[in-house]
C-alpha cells in the first residue's frame, strides 16, 4: 500500500510539473502571453530552458543555479515560473535599480499578460526610510547645522508632510550621501523600537507590516539576510512565510552574506552617538551632570583612532593590538551610560534612549573583544578551561572561530572588524530553515562554464546548473583589444598607468569619448586622473570617481556631457546599466586580482591552505575572472550596444592561467594592433553617433 501511495504521489507530482512547463510553454510561444504585452518580444530557446528549470525547482524543492548573459531574458524566465505557479515568493536583488525596475515595470506587466494579479511589495533596509522621532530631534538641533544642511532639512521636512511610505528615495533635492541622512534615519543599534513615540506611525514597521501581506516582496540582498537571521534567532523576521527565494544578482550575494555574519564598530557609530547623548542632554538641562563623561569618551575615541594604523586601508588586527585601548572605551562607555541613568529620574527619556545605543555599541565591542582575545595562546586555553571539563580539555582542543579581524582605517576616522573568513555552512544552516525553493540567477556565476566555484562559496550541494549563452552579436557588434607591446603590471605603478591611458586615448578620440576606464585600486585611478589633467584634449572632459562624489552623481555627468570619459574602480564595474550608443568603449587597466593585503583574502587563502588545496585556483582566480566578467559586461547592455573592450594585461596571453579568463568573456573577435582595433571604432561609432539614443 506504501508503495502504491508513493507512486500515486510521484504521479501527481510529474502531472503538475508536467502542467506548469506546458503553461510556461505557452506564455513563451510566439503568439503567446508575453509576446501579445510586450512590444518587440522574441521567443528565446535560452529563457524558455531556464523558465523550465525555475519550474521544476519550484515543484520539486531545492535550488538552481542560472548563469544567464546579457539579454537572455533571465527575469521573465524566473517571474513567470513564479507567477503560474501562484507560489508565495522573496525576490531579491543586490542594486535598487533593479529592484524598482521589477517594481514598477516588470512584475506588472508579466502579471498582467499572464492574468495573474498578484499582490506585490517592496521592503528597503530601514535606512532608505526617514525616522518621525529622528527628524524631530534634528529639527531642534538645527542650530548646529549649517545653511546648505538646513536646506536640505526644510525640503525634508516639506515632504514629510505629505509622504505615505517616507521612503527617502522619493525625496527630491536630497542627495544620496547627504550628511544630514545619519540625522533623520535609524539604524540597528539607536532604534527605540515600541519605546519610540512615534512607533505607531513608524515608516520601517508599517512597510513590513505590508510586506507580511504580499504575495511577493521584492527586497534587496541585505534585507534578506536580516530576515533569514532574525528568523534563526527565534525572531519574527521582516517577510512572510515563503514557498520560494528568487537571488537576482546573485554574483553579489556571498559578500553581502559575508558582511551579514560580520562584527563591526567603527569610530563613526561612537560619534554618532556621543552626538545624540549630547543633544538630548543640552535639551533636557542636564549637560552638567553628563559633560565629564562625555569628554572622557570622546578622548577615549580619539586614542583608540591614534593607536590604530594610519595609512588608509585595511590592516590586521591580531589579539595582541588596542587592549588598552579598547579596555579604556569599554570603561569610559559604561561611566557615560552610568551618568546618563544618574542624570534622569523619569522613564521614559529621550537622553536614556540615545544613551541605549551606545550600550549597544559598548555591547558588540565586549563581543568583539572575547572572540579576537580568545585567538591568542592565553584566550584559547581560558576558553578551553571554560568550555570543557578539565579531564577532556587536553583531549579536545578550542574550535577556531574562523573570522579574521582587521582594521579599516579611512580618513574620517577607522572601523574595526571581525568577518568570518567562510560562510558556507551558516549560510546553508539560514536557507535550510526557510523550507523553500531557492533559485540563484547571475550574468556572472561560472568561469569557463563552470559553476561550482559559486556554489561552493555559499554551500549549495545537488543543485541544477544551468548556463544561458547571450544572444547579443558580440561577433558584428564588438571587439576584445589586447594591446601589443604593453608593459607587465608590476612595480612600477605610474609607468604603467601612462602606458594604459597613452594607449586607450586613441581609441577614446574615435569614439568621441563615450567611454569607461575601469581601475582595480584607488591608486591607478588618481595616476590617470593625473594624467587626463594635463592633457590639453582631455583635461575638461572626464569625470572621476572620488572626493566623496557618489556614483549615481558621476554616472548622470557622464551621460549629460556625452563625449566625456569616466574614470571608475570596482564600484563602476558591475550595477551600472548604460545602453545604447552612450557608452562604446570600456578599459580595463589589469586583471582583477585581489589585493594580497586584504586581510580577509589572505584569511581565506590560509583556510584554503590548511584543507590541503590550491588558493590560487580556488579562491583567486576564480574571483578575479568574474570581477573582469563583471566589468566586461558594461560595455553591451542591448541588442544593438557593441564598440571596443581593451584589456592592458599580458597575462591574458602570456599566463597559462590567461585562457581560463578568456575563455569566460563572450565570444568577441580578439584583435592585437591598436591599428585594427582604430578601424573597427572609428566604424562602430561611426554608425552609432552620440545623438543616437
Amino acid at each position: 500500500m506504501a508503495a502504491t501511495e508513493g507512486g500515486r504521489f510521484d504521479a501527481t507530482r510529474e502531472r503538475l510539473i508536467s502542467n506548469t512547463i506546458d503553461q510556461v510553454r505557452q506564455a513563451f510561444a510566439h503568439g503567446g502571453a508575453l509576446s501579445r504585452a510586450i512590444d518587440g518580444y522574441v521567443k528565446r530557446e535560452g529563457q524558455f530552458r531556464m523558465a523550465v528549470a525555475v519550474a521544476e525547482t519550484l515543484a520539486e524543492g531545492g535550488c538552481l543555479i542560472a548563469e544567464a548573459g546579457p539579454g537572455s531574458g533571465k527575469t521573465a524566465a524566473y517571474l513567470v515560473p513564479v507567477l503560474l505557479a501562484g507560489r508565495r515568493a522573496v525576490i531579491s536583488t543586490h542594486s535598487r535599480n533593479l529592484q524598482d525596475q521589477l517594481f514598477t515595470r516588470d512584475l506588472p506587466v508579466i502579471s498582467e499578460a499572464l492574468g495573474r494579479p498578484v499582490k506585490v511589495r517592496m521592503l528597503k533596509g530601514r535606512s532608505n526610510y526617514l525616522c518621525r522621532y529622528r527628524l524631530a530631534r534634528a529639527a531642534e538641533g538645527a542650530g548646529e547645522l549649517g545653511s546648505e544642511e538646513q536646506a536640505v532639512l526644510g525640503r525634508v521636512q516639506l515632504w514629510a508632510q505629505g509622504t505615505a511610505s517616507g521612503d527617502l528615495a522619493e525625496c527630491g533635492g536630497l542627495p544620496e550621501n547627504a550628511p544630514l541622512l545619519r540625522r533623520i534615519t535609524s539604524t540597528r543599534d539607536n532604534c527605540l523600537g515600541k519605546e519610540c513615540p512615534d512607533f505607531a506611525r513608524c515608516y520601517v514597521f508599517r512597510a513590513r507590516e505590508r510586506a507580511a501581506s504580499a504575495a511577493i516582496v521584492i527586497v534587496n540582498h541585505h534585507v534578506l539576510m536580516a530576515h533569514l537571521q532574525l528568523k534563526a534567532a527565534g525572531a519574527d523576521g521582516l517577510l512572510p512565510k515563503f514557498d520560494c527565494v528568487a537571488v537576482d544578482e546573485a554574483h553579489a550575494l556571498p559578500e553581502v552574506a559575508r558582511d551579514s555574519f560580520a562584527l563591526s564598530l567603527s569610530s563613526r557609530q561612537i560619534a554618532d552617538a556621543l552626538n545624540d547623548i549630547q543633544r538630548e542632554a543640552l535639551a533636557k538641562g542636564l549637560w552638567p551632570e553628563v559633560q565629564e563623561a562625555h569628554s572622557a569618551l570622546e578622548q577615549a575615541a580619539r586614542d583608540l583612532r591614534l593607536a590604530c594604523p594610519r595609512e588608509p586601508g585595511e590592516h590586521d588586527w591580531t589579539p595582541g593590538m588596542l587592549r588598552a585601548e579598547i579596555s579604556l572605551l569599554e570603561f569610559a562607555m559604561d561611566e557615560l551610560i552610568e551618568c546618563c541613568q544618574d542624570a534622569v529620574d523619569e522613564e521614559p527619556d529621550p537622553l536614556l534612549q540615545a544613551a541605549a545605543a551606545l550600550a549597544e555599541l559598548r555591547s558588540r565591542l565586549e563581543s568583539m573583544r572575547g572572540i579576537l582575545q580568545s585567538r591568542s595562546p592565553e584566550g584559547a586555553m581560558a576558553e578551553a578551561e571554560r568550555d570543557f571539563p578539565a579531564a577532556h580539555a587536553k583531549r579536545r582542543a578550542p574550535r577556531p572561530d574562523g573570522r579574521a579581524g582587521w582594521i579599516r582605517t579611512m580618513r574620517g576616522g577607522v572601523s574595526l572588524n571581525l568577518t568570518p573568513v567562510e560562510i558556507a555552512e551558516d549560510f546553508q544552516r539560514l536557507a535550510r530553515e526557510t523550507e523553500a525553493a531557492w533559485v540563484f540567477s547571475s550574468a556572472t556565476l561560472g568561469m569557463d562554464g563552470d559553476l561550482s566555484h559559486y556554489a561552493a562559496r555559499l554551500g549549495v550541494e545537488d543543485a541544477r546548473e544551468l548556463i544561458v549563452a547571450s544572444p547579443y552579436d558580440y561577433q558584428r557588434n564588438a571587439r576584445l583589444f589586447i594591446p601589443r607591446d604593453m608593459p607587465a603590471p608590476g612595480a612600477d605603478s605610474k609607468g604603467y598607468t601612462r602606458a594604459v591611458v597613452d594607449a586607450a586615448l586613441p581609441l577614446a578620440a574615435a569614439a568621441g569619448g563615450r567611454g569607461f576606464m575601469l581601475f582595480t585600486s584607488y591608486r591607478a585611478l588618481e595616476e590617470a586622473r593625473g594624467c587626463l589633467s594635463r592633457d590639453p584634449v582631455w583635461k575638461d572632459r572626464f569625470v572621476a570617481q572620488g572626493a566623496g562624489k557618489p556614483r549615481n552623481l558621476l554616472l548622470e555627468e557622464f551621460l549629460r556631457r556625452g563625449d566625456a570619459l569616466l574614470l571608475g574602480t570596482r564600484s563602476f564595474w558591475e550595477g551600472v546599466d548604460v545602453r545604447g550608443p552612450r557608452l562604446v568603449l570600456v578599459v580595463i587597466d589589469r586583471l582583477p586580482f585581489e589585493s594580497p593585503g586584504n586581510p580577509i583574502y589572505r584569511a581565506r587563502q590560509q583556510a584554503v591552505r590548511a584543507r590541503g588545496g590550491d588558493p590560487f585556483n580556488q579562491i583567486s582566480l576564480p574571483d578575479a575572472v568574474l570581477a573582469l566578467k563583471q566589468g566586461v559586461g558594461r560595455l553591451v547592455r542591448g541588442e544593438s550596444d557593441g564598440g571596443v573592450v581593451m584589456i592592458c594585461d599580458q597575462r591574458l596571453l602570456t599566463r597559462s592561467y590567461g585562457r581560463r579568463f578568456l575563455a569566460s568573456l563572450p565570444a568577441m573577435p580578439l584583435v592585437r594592433s591598436a591599428e585594427e582595433a582604430l578601424e573597427f571604432m572609428t566604424w562602430f561609432a561611426g554608425e552609432n553617433p552620440a545623438g543616437a539614443a
